[in-house]
């Protein structure tokens, strides 16, 4: 998660991802929130594979966030850590 001080390296980051990246495994999934008047962006990656090559989501890890929980993990494991798993509970 990342605070709007820190928006505009995030925007950039995304731009040179979306343009960049030439690896189908690695995906970034950007969200912009606004909740009781503070700003806050959060951005998910996620790597098809045991791990990512060196470099690959520099451009995001490079940038200060107010909190993390980035780390391997499988497929099942980051969709039941999403916040936004619509799914919750129907199982």
């Amino acid at each position: 998660m990342y605070l709007a001080p820190s928006f505009n390296q995030l925007r950039t980051a995304i731009a040179d991802f979306s343009v960049y990246s030439q690896d189908p495994k690695a995906v970034a999934l950007p969200s912009y929130v606004s909740h009781a008047g503070v700003q806050s962006a959060g951005q998910q990656t996620f790597y098809d594979g045991p791990n990512p090559p060196p470099g690959t989501f520099d451009n995001f890890t490079n940038i200060p966030s107010n909190s993390s929980d980035l780390k391997t993990r499988s497929y099942v494991d980051l969709i039941l850590a999403s916040s936004a798993n619509p799914t919750a509970d129907l199982r």
